[in-house]
């Protein structure tokens, strides 16, 4: 517990260290003001006020604006969703938009020692350019018995507080609730996560992200085992590989979903894919590194997304 407590006051004073650091560097900045952006009252982006957008006139050379590539311009969403361990601080829709994604994954010794395959489809809707919701069914269990039928429906909320600009990293949180709609399912889970992403280097970008959470009741009917408090710690990068493509390398640490086992540590290893316009499709491998018994000896995903 003092583990927990100690992961979720470093992740508030994280926060409030980044928000320092971004009233300083619009105080100091010579030139640079704070402008909120998109329409979001919640969200600030630092952006000097000499320079002028794309299309708006003033004579700015079209070269200083133009993008080199098929992702968003440097700070903008590349794809790097909820679908990986650690995903990126960039908000995935804009405000309006919709983006449908269908998750199938195989997971092998989880536990049990057996196969786990799991379908799940979730809907997001963008209320501002940095905020938005969406509605999930939780992964559910084909041919396993249990945690079969309708599955449970996840409820998340999700905003970037603060964007990517030089030295200031993009910083995000997002709420989720477990609603127990399941076959056998009981008891609420929330959790809040939040995510910190950084360019690196011309194609390169790395993120920190984490969560806590409260755990409550059961999705398969049985003996309720579940750790009432657990939290997870990560980091990882991404490249452009070409102009269609990102590879993706994460590490995943977090504790156990049942009491008495042990934490566990997973490699990721994955890649998104622009295979049209607005869809895109992903995959990963999740590799366990430790042998515990909860920890997934090998896993594999596979994502498609198209936003419209």
């Amino acid at each position: 517990m003092r583990i927990c407590r100690c992961f979720a006051t470093t992740l508030v004073s994280a926060s409030l260290v980044l928000a320092f650091a971004a009233s300083a560097n619009a105080q100091q900045a010579p030139g640079t003001a704070p402008t909120f952006d998109g329409g979001s009252p919640y969200s600030l982006k630092l952006s000097s006020t000499g320079s002028q957008e794309e299309g708006s006139g003033g004579g700015q050379p079209a070269e200083e604006v133009a993008v080199t590539d098929a992702w968003a311009e440097e700070g903008d969403y590349r794809e790097v969703s909820s679908f990986f361990n650690v995903r990126e601080a960039n908000a995935n829709v804009g405000r309006g938009e919709c983006e449908f994604e269908l998750t199938g994954e195989w997971v092998t010794g989880h536990g049990d020692g057996d196969d786990d395959f799991t379908l799940s489809p979730s809907v997001k809707y963008g209320i501002t350019d940095d905020m938005y919701t969406e509605l999930e069914f939780l992964p559910i269990n084909i041919g396993d018995g249990g945690d079969q039928g309708p599955g449970d429906i996840g409820l998340t909320l999700f905003n970037q507080f603060v964007h990517e600009d030089g030295a200031m990293p993009a910083l995000a949180a997002w709420a989720e609730m477990r609603i127990p709609s399941g076959d056998g399912s009981s008891g609420v889970d929330g959790s809040l996560h939040t995510a910190v992403t950084k360019t690196l280097a011309t194609k390169l970008r790395g993120h920190i992200a984490g969560f806590v959470e409260t755990a409550n009741g059961s999705r398969d009917g049985g003996e309720d085992t579940r750790r009432p408090f657990q939290w997870g710690l990560g980091a990882g990068v991404d490249y452009e590989c070409d102009p269609d493509t990102i590879g993706v390398l994460n590490y995943f640490h977090r504790s156990s979903e049942n009491e008495g086992n042990p934490n566990y540590h997973l490699l990721e290893v994955g890649i998104v894919r622009k295979v049209y316009q607005d869809n895109y499709v992903k995959l990963a491998f999740d590799v366990g590194l430790d042998g515990h018994k909860e920890t997934p000896d090998f896993g594999a995903k596979i994502q498609w997304a198209i936003d419209f």
